[in-house]
């Protein structure tokens, strides 16, 4: 069978919580409990000894849930934004052992040796929790409202489960919505899009808090329509927030929070650019919420200037490493920064959950094709006039009459910023010469960042209120001298390139 769910992870015990915030509220919104039931369910998880399920991003466990017992294959499947959609096949077995060969044959990928596969399966890692399972209606909907309590365990790790999922078994999805609102308005929860299968493999095999970088550009064809386009570019910036906080909350890699607040601007420039073809209220009201969501995330400039500073990797270690005064006043502003933002609380912010919801919600409904045209014409018709807006405001902003130094670039930065993500937005429907007009921007984008980094460490030599500095200060301002020449020198490059639209 197929399944629609979605899925949250909150810090609380999620029944506990959800029994003391949530379900007190179902009669006032016409909520009725069909039933509950209390299991708890022992879970072992089976690969083979090349790892086949996992490779193909399927999961295979046998269930155990008082004597009975039960083995369970999910497919790949797709998730869009937060929203699974996958095939589940479930065969009831007389004990323990696993049997693939029970499962009908359609269930499984082309060419594989089911029958040699099934000799070599092997325990992997167990997920062992309380189950606690509401079904109700929400209008003519039925969910299934599943809350579970646990820990994942390999013989050596385990780490703690506290999930909701929300399975729809019939009716209008729209009642998944309703429901998700309704947690996410009492108890802290976000979502989430990593299994318990997944969650079992990163202790198996060790975490690995590697950044997961966005391709150059959005895929795009000549004939995706302008509601397809924007779709993509939604589910693309959920993906890879979701992703990182996930690793963030995993690793507390800093790195990961500079992908996180980069896919908060990449939502907001998506909604930004598609807005005056599919515009409406629901979509007028994303956008209010994304310019506000934003700006909590603003701190993250200063946080990966830091991180530049202070990284052993950077043009700045040879010399800094000489001053440790200046290193531990600065290593003292990065752990103030994150102590004030407390970023793990961030994830579960109401607003940061309700945005993600609404912009689930906004791609499964499509309100504009109720009032908006052109949304069905192919986003190609669109992309020229708004990469030629873009083009037009950089122009305007920094021409190349104008010299430019720290302050300018530091007032022009968000809008080149803005500009660069509209090209990554629709660059794909350009294929020739778009990297060669692309690669000056970015590379001044680059050397913003480093400009960003250099005048907070002129401003921090001052605030360390520490004697016999006047070399590093030398230092560094020879080094911002030396990078708007450089950066001048790209500028004037870049505004020389031939639009490639």
């Amino acid at each position: 069978m197929s399944e629609i769910e979605l899925k949250f992870v909150t810090g609380d015990n999620a029944h506990h919580a959800f029994t003391q915030r949530v379900l007190p509220l179902f009669e006032k919104n016409t909520i009725q409990v069909n039933s509950h039931r209390e299991m708890r369910l022992e879970n072992d998880y089976y690969d083979t000894d090349k790892l086949d399920f996992q490779n193909n991003k399927m999961g295979f466990r046998v269930r155990g849930n008082n004597g009975e017992y039960e083995q369970t294959l999910k497919t790949n499947g797709v998730v869009s934004g937060g929203l699974h959609r996958r095939m589940e096949y479930n065969v009831s077995l007389d004990n323990s052992r696993p049997d693939l060969t029970l499962f009908e044959a359609s269930a499984w990928p082309q060419d594989w040796d089911v029958a040699a596969k099934n000799t070599c399966l092997s325990k992997q890692f167990s997920t062992h929790f309380t189950r606690n399972a509401y079904v109700v209606s929400v209008g003519e909907s039925v969910v299934e409202i599943v809350l579970d309590c646990g820990e994942a365990s390999t013989e050596k790790a385990s780490s703690p489960i506290n999930e909701i999922e929300l399975e729809l078994m019939s009716g209008d999805i729209n009642s998944l919505f309703t429901l998700a609102v309704l947690i996410n308005d009492n108890m802290p929860v976000r979502l989430s899009d990593v299994s318990k299968a997944a969650q079992g493999y990163q202790l198996l095999h060790g975490f690995n808090a590697k950044v997961r970088h966005l391709p150059d550009f959005l895929a795009l064809e000549d004939t995706t329509t302008t509601e397809e386009a924007f779709s993509h570019a939604v589910q693309t910036a959920l993906a890879h927030w979701q992703h990182h906080e996930h690793v963030f909350c995993e690793s507390g890699s800093i790195k990961m929070l500079a992908e996180v607040a980069k896919s908060v601007r990449l939502l907001l420039q998506s909604v930004s650019l598609y807005l005056p073809v599919l515009q409406c209220p629901e979509l007028l009201a994303l956008h209010k919420k994304l310019v506000t969501h934003a700006q909590k995330w603003g701190w993250q400039d200063d946080l990966q200037s830091l991180r530049y500073l202070l990284s052993k990797k950077s043009m700045f270690n040879k010399t800094l490493s000489k001053y440790p005064a200046i290193v531990s006043y600065l290593q003292g502003r990065q752990t103030g920064l994150m102590q004030a933002h407390e970023p793990e609380k961030l994830f579960f912010d109401n607003d940061a959950t309700d945005i993600k919801l609404h912009a689930i919600s906004l791609i499964q409904n499509k309100p504009w094709q109720k009032v908006a045209t052109g949304f069905d014409h192919p986003v190609l018709d669109h992309a020229k006039g708004w990469l030629s807006q873009g083009w037009q405001t950089v122009q305007q902003s920094m021409p190349l009459s104008k010299t430019m130094g720290p302050a300018n670039y530091s007032a022009v930065e968000v809008m080149l910023r803005q500009t660069l993500w509209s090209g990554f937005l629709l660059g794909d429907l350009f294929v020739e010469e778009r990297g060669n007009f692309r690669a000056p921007w970015l590379d001044l984008l680059t050397g913003i960042d480093e400009l960003n980094a250099l005048l907070m460490l002129k401003q921090s030599i001052d605030d360390a209120e520490v004697d016999s500095h006047d070399e590093v200060r030398k230092w560094t301002s020879e080094k911002l001298s030396t990078l708007i020449r450089i950066m001048e020198r790209t500028r004037t490059v870049a505004m020389q390139r031939e639009i490639y639209w």
